[in-house]
């Protein structure tokens, strides 16, 4: 059987985290970490709804200003841009490694030049 999916949100009081169903707003939980409230608030949907805890999953979603939110995106954003351009400098790398290996040099002139050891330049030729 698939378990039966909830979104709960989660609100930061002085003590931990404040969470509630959004499908059973009355099922209400308190954590003292996010971590733990997505467990507890499984455990009291299992309870209220008569079913076993496995038969119910739980996507707490912490309710953070929108200013983070944006910092997080920027930053995902960010880091689809420095995967992408250490793809792009590793094949533009090895197309060097290949035109110098071309010209007659040795991986040891190679590593040199791109300032890697000997090795490095070896493994980039034959890759």
């Amino acid at each position: 059987m698939n378990a039966a999916r909830y979104t709960c949100t989660a609100v930061k009081d002085d003590t931990g985290w404040l969470t509630h169903c959004d499908q059973h707003p009355g099922v209400c939980t308190h954590a003292r970490t996010l971590s733990h409230t997505a467990r507890l608030q499984r455990r009291a949907l299992a309870a209220m709804l008569d079913v076993p805890e496995d038969d119910v999953t739980v996507d707490v979603q912490p309710v953070i200003p929108d200013a983070v939110h944006e910092h997080l995106d920027r930053a995902r954003v960010l880091r689809e841009t420095a995967a992408w351009a250490r793809r792009s400098a590793h094949h533009e790398t090895r197309s060097a490694v290949r035109l110098l290996n071309d010209l007659g040099l040795t991986c040891r002139d190679i590593g040199t030049i791109l300032g890697v050891s000997y090795q490095r330049a070896h493994q980039l030729m034959n890759r």
